[in-house]
């Protein structure tokens, strides 16, 4: 094999591993709100803070727009969404669909449930919720342990292609939920354990109590929203 190929083999492999170091810092920081709605995101900036060639920035602006969190506005360059009503009620019919229908599927099998990774998960949110403020909205630990619970909970259909379109709304998700208002802790596990109890009595109604379970969090994240964009409109497009 000629020099010059190994030695685009090896460039690529050190660029695409920049490039994901470079999206994950980004994701974070947008998902928790360090980089708030409307920031741009100025490519020489962003490559200097994180000692990047802009190329990396480039790519990794390009998986964010793909994910829903970035968006491009023609002559300015790209911006942190600001996530609305609209958004809200999209990334949860999606969940809905999928969600509702991955338990289905899976109580629907012949095959016994190995219900093991999701009593983890549930463990784990539990755990997050007896350490979180009552007075305070979830924080990123609670989160994570809830999304997690419902890709294990997706992961029980065994369907593929099911639990690769559930990872696409994952940014979405976790960025939605960091604006849920404040929430019992208690009342938050409780919910979960009341999703895996049906999904271990196999019973019939299992699927309706995820679909219960999503409404109640779209209607609880978009009353939100709306409050927030509301303080927005009113002092120019910022939160304050």
């Amino acid at each position: 094999m000629p020099a010059d190929t190994r030695t685009w083999g090896l460039t690529a492999v050190e660029r695409r591993s920049t490039t994901d170091h470079v999206l994950a810092e980004l994701r974070a920081a947008i998902v928790a709100g360090r980089i708030g709605a409307n920031e741009p995101l100025r490519e020489a900036a962003l490559a200097r803070t994180l000692g990047t060639g802009r190329s990396a920035i480039r790519e990794a602006t390009r998986h964010l727009v793909q994910e829903g969190l970035v968006e491009y506005r023609p002559n300015k360059g790209a911006f942190v969404r600001r996530l609305s009503v609209a958004d809200v009620e999209d990334v949860y019919l999606a969940r809905e669909a999928i969600e509702t229908s991955a338990v289905r599927h899976a109580l629907e099998r012949d095959t016994a449930l190995d219900l093991g990774p999701l009593e983890d998960a549930l463990a784990r949110v539990t755990a997050a919720a007896q350490a979180a403020p009552a007075d305070e909205p979830a924080g990123t630990e609670l989160i994570a342990a809830d999304l997690d619970f419902h890709r294990e909970m997706v992961r029980l259909s065994n369907s593929p292609r099911l639990i690769r379109a559930h990872e696409t709304l994952a940014a979405e998700a976790q960025m939605l939920l960091h604006h849920q208002p404040v929430y019992s802790p208690v009342e938050y596990a409780a919910d979960h354990t009341i999703l895996l109890e049906a999904i271990e009595r196999r019973g019939s109604t299992a699927p309706e109590r995820v679909r219960d379970h999503l409404r109640l969090s779209a209607r609880l994240i978009a009353g939100e929203i709306a409050r927030l964009t509301g303080i927005a409109d009113r002092n120019g497009g910022e939160i304050r």
